[in-house]
């Protein structure tokens, strides 16, 4: 998310609280990570705009074989975590 302190609204209740905020109130950064933890787009910072990326969905299924957070790990019956306190 990219916001400037111009973009609050004039009636907001603390108008000293945003007085002293940077211009620049929230960088942005927003990006398209695919499945692995990979960049698709890289982040934009500092201004605002739409990101577009052709996806590849095959990507999907297959990154589950790496990590499945709502399978086989979600399961008591086949994953049990003990801890061993000393």
């Amino acid at each position: 998310m990219y916001f400037t302190k111009d973009m609050y609204p004039d009636d907001l209740h603390c108008p000293d609280e945003i007085a002293k905020l940077n211009d620049i109130v929230c960088r942005g950064g927003s990006c398209i990570i695919d499945p692995y933890g990979h960049y698709e787009t890289e982040p934009v910072w500092d201004k605002e705009a739409i990101i577009y990326a052709d996806l590849d969905m095959q990507k999907v299924p297959a990154s589950r074989m790496e990590f499945d957070g709502s399978g086989h790990y979600a399961r008591p019956d086949v994953l049990e975590l003990i801890v061993h306190e000393k």
